[in-house]
């Protein structure tokens, strides 16, 4: 039998709150939800209650989300956060947060259950997911395993471009896609190959074998692949030590 999920619901707003009940009642994978109208009523009901998912809006009164989740971690308790809200903003800090997901209002019904169908699957099949790594690895060791907030990807890291730092995550730049991981840059540093990638300065590491143009003027490289060009703007200092580096490399 299917495993039954529960939910604590973190709104001030009385019609939100009883909105997304609705929806989360509708979707049949919720056997106990319970609501907290601020932060402060949220945390006494955690002290008896533990779900599976936090539904949390991020501007309250008082306590705002992300306040009322660093709480939470400094306390060390640990809950799968979704965060629920108006504003299209903070989906960066969210990221950062490690939150599961980033719904925004009103909340469309799909992407709930999406969401919430995501929730299960990486809850319920661990071991599938390390079968799954088991396999790419062995069919292609080259490939680097990249951690991200809600589990891991593979890249062949002859498709980057650059690599930038924000942070304790760094933004992988891939041309046509990025991909923003959870790993801070020297992490990342250190599994790339040595021959092409290039570090420069405390937050960038670029691919020597895309770039094919320099503009002085402006600051500015040009990556070229598959066709495509794709602009990095970079600092004077960077510039200097991209300059120096391509000397010492001939």
């Amino acid at each position: 039998m299917e495993k039954m999920l529960s939910a604590l619901i973190v709104d001030d707003e009385e019609k939100a709150l009883e909105l997304l009940k609705k929806l989360l009642e509708d979707t049949l994978h919720f056997s106990e939800i319970e609501c907290a109208s601020s932060a402060a009523i949220a945390r006494e009901k955690l002290k008896r209650f533990h779900p599976d998912l936090l539904f949390l809006d991020i501007k309250m009164p008082g306590m705002d989300g992300f306040s009322f989740l660093e709480e939470l971690q400094k306390d060390n308790y640990r809950v799968e956060v979704i965060f629920v809200t108006a504003y299209d903003q903070f989906a960066m800090k969210a990221i950062k947060n490690h939150a599961f997901d980033y719904l925004l209002k009103p909340v469309d019904r799909k992407e709930l259950l999406d969401c919430i169908l995501q929730f299960k699957e990486r809850k319920q099949e661990p071991e599938l997911l390390n079968r799954l790594e088991k396999l790419i690895h062995e069919r292609d060791s080259n490939k680097l395993r990249i951690n991200t907030r809600t589990g891991y990807l593979f890249i062949d890291p002859s498709q980057i471009l650059s690599c930038q730092a924000d942070g304790n995550y760094t933004l992988l730049d891939l041309g046509d896609r990025q991909h923003l991981c959870s790993m801070q840059l020297g992490v990342v540093e250190e599994s790339l190959p040595k021959s092409g990638f290039v570090r420069l300065g405390r937050s960038l590491i670029v691919n020597f074998h895309y770039i094919i143009r320099v503009d002085r003027k402006t600051s500015q490289i040009t990556f070229e692949k598959n066709n495509h060009t794709y602009p990095l703007k970079i600092t004077k200092a960077q510039l200097k030590e991209l300059e120096s580096r391509q000397v010492h490399e001939k």
